[in-house]
C-alpha cells in the first residue's frame, strides 16, 4: 500500500469521478483505476460499484475512506 495510492482512493470517493482526480494529479484516468484496483487487490476487497461509465462508493468503501481521510488529515498536520 503506497501513499499516493491512498490519496487516489480518497479523491477518487470524494469526486466519484475517474477523470477529475485524474486531472488533479495530472496524470491519465488509468493511471488512477490500475492505482485503486491495485490497492482493493491488496485488501481483498472492492470500494466502488461500477454502472455503464460511472462508479460509486460502495459501504466498504465509505468505511475505508473515513479511516483514510482521517489518517492522511494526520499526516498533513
Amino acid at each position: 500500500m503506497e501513499l499516493l495510492q491512498l490519496k487516489y482512493f480518497c479523491e477518487t470517493a470524494k469526486t466519484q469521478n475517474l477523470s477529475e482526480t485524474a486531472r488533479k494529479y495530472n496524470v491519465p484516468p488509468s493511471n488512477i483505476s490500475r492505482a485503486i484496483k491495485r490497492l482493493e487487490a491488496e485488501l481483498d476487497c472492492e470500494f466502488f460499484d461500477h454502472l455503464s461509465n460511472k462508479i460509486f462508493l460502495n459501504e466498504q468503501g465509505k468505511l475505508f475512506y473515513e479511516k483514510v481521510l482521517a489518517a492522511l488529515t494526520l499526516l498533513d498536520d
